[in-house]
């Protein structure tokens, strides 16, 4: 099984709509300890959500991840919301880090703040369609 968290954080690591938000600040799973106590800022967070959909007739499946895009304020974080989106509905059989990613669906986000820290977000879910085996 491939990893697809990794692939995508390494493929918007590559656009620059991205990482003139975000720099490098994309983190696979959660936000990094070290950079909690720089909240809120722009961040984006890719975890996997639930497991892949094989085919047994494919060499092909499907892994649904959600994206956390934050901000300093709903606006900031819509924009890297936005940024994210469009650079993955973009993508059209690319390889990153070995993966073949052939295509991304998009669900429709939601705004959330987490109640302690007052840190606002969107959350989206996301469809990736990636190839079953590592590329060389």
């Amino acid at each position: 099984m491939q990893d697809v968290v990794e692939a995508l954080i390494t493929h918007l690591k590559t656009v620059s709509a991205v990482t003139t938000l975000v720099s490098t600040r994309i983190w696979g799973g959660d936000i990094q300890r070290a950079e909690i106590t720089s909240m809120p800022r722009k961040n984006i967070v890719i975890t996997e959500s639930g497991g892949p959909e094989e085919f047994r007739t494919h060499t092909a499946q499907r892994q649904r991840v959600d994206i956390y895009s934050y901000g300093e304020s709903y606006y900031q974080a819509g924009r890297v919301d936005r940024a994210v989106a469009d650079a993955l509905m973009a993508i059209r059989r690319t390889t990153a880090n070995s993966t073949l990613i052939h295509s991304v669906g998009y669900s429709g986000r939601i705004s959330l703040k987490i109640p302690e820290s007052g840190w606002e977000y969107y959350m989206r879910s996301a469809m990736i369609y990636v190839g079953e085996t590592a590329v060389a």
